[in-house]
């Protein structure tokens, strides 16, 4: 058969730039930028989201239209940016494939980043707020989810998982204290060496869970107390960190705090932030700076304990 007869046979797939660039990113990145994308898609133009926006057309003039409306409509610097990092992303892909001429990639990326201070988010939690959550697990009138939510609390602040991180871990990441993270955001992957109490709380959990099929290490748990064949969600991680958090009285907090709290302690550990950042999955140590919560009392210490003379 000749080339065009194949050609008529065979359907051209046409891939949109959209699908391109989010299809290119790690699987729990795509939601935060598909909702950037889609605010700067109802900015340029009334009513599209970022599924339906001719991103191909995309120029100079409408990337600095939706870096002046973010601004003026009160976004965080850090949001800015996110945005306009993702409106480069768009806008290479669509050079990729051969929709957008190399002038026009290069004047969206001219248009500057927001400079200024980036506003905190969250908090780090202490050790008695920790220890607050355990108690209130260890509270459930089900033993088999008393044993989960402890396995849960101990986990995340003690490695600095994500959240989408923890919901798909397997069984067979778990091997003799060493926690597998294959899904890591950015798709980098990396071991993690866990502490005792986390080891303990994980196989406890694991051997109470033992006789289920699901290959999830974390996963559902019904009404009457019967491990579910489904991994839990990043939704449902909430929910639990949500009623441990009411049910012991502390401050609020999300389950990213638990980040926080894991890079916080070890920076007050001595652990060099080189480090750190190779245990939290960042690829940038700016990244890890910024998760840094650690007080006023740890800088006036380490001041007062200075020795230069």
């Amino acid at each position: 058969m000749s080339r065009a007869a194949l050609r008529q046979v065979v359907p051209v797939v046409q891939t949109t730039v959209f699908d391109a660039y989010i299809g290119g990113l790690a699987p729990s990145g795509r939601r935060g930028i598909t909702s950037l994308l889609s605010r700067s898609a109802s900015i340029l133009k009334g009513g599209a989201d970022a599924a339906d926006y001719p991103w191909e057309q995309l120029n100079y003039a409408a990337v600095a239209k939706v870096r002046a409306a973010m601004l003026d409509n009160g976004y965080a610097v850090s949001t800015v940016n996110m945005a306009l990092s993702a409106l480069r992303g768009v806008a290479q892909t669509a050079f990729n494939l051969n929709s957008m001429n190399a002038e026009t990639l290069a004047r969206i990326r001219s248009v500057k980043r927001v400079s200024g201070d980036i506003q905190r988010k969250g908090r780090a939690l202490d050790k008695q707020d920790i220890r607050a959550l355990i108690q209130a697990a260890k509270q459930h009138p089900q033993p088999v989810r008393r044993c989960r939510d402890v396995a849960i609390v101990l986990t995340l602040c003690g490695t600095g998982l994500r959240a989408g991180e923890l919901v798909k871990l397997e069984r067979r990441d778990y091997d003799n204290g060493i926690l597998t993270v294959r899904q890591g955001k950015g798709r980098k992957y990396r071991e993690i060496h866990v502490a005792d109490a986390v080891d303990k709380a994980i196989r406890t959990w694991l051997k109470i869970s033992a006789n289920e099929a699901d290959s999830a290490l974390f996963s559902r748990i019904q009404r009457s107390g019967k491990v579910a064949g489904q991994p839990l969600t990043t939704t449902g991680v909430t929910g639990i960190l949500e009623q441990l958090q009411h049910a012991s009285g502390i401050a609020g907090f999300t389950p990213h705090d638990m980040r926080r709290t894991f890079i916080t302690r070890l920076l007050e550990q001595g652990v060099d932030i080189n480090t750190v950042r190779q245990l939290a999955g960042h690829s940038d140590i700016s990244t890890t700076t910024r998760y840094d919560y650690r007080g006023e009392g740890m800088k006036a210490k380490a001041s007062q304990s200075l020795r230069c003379w």
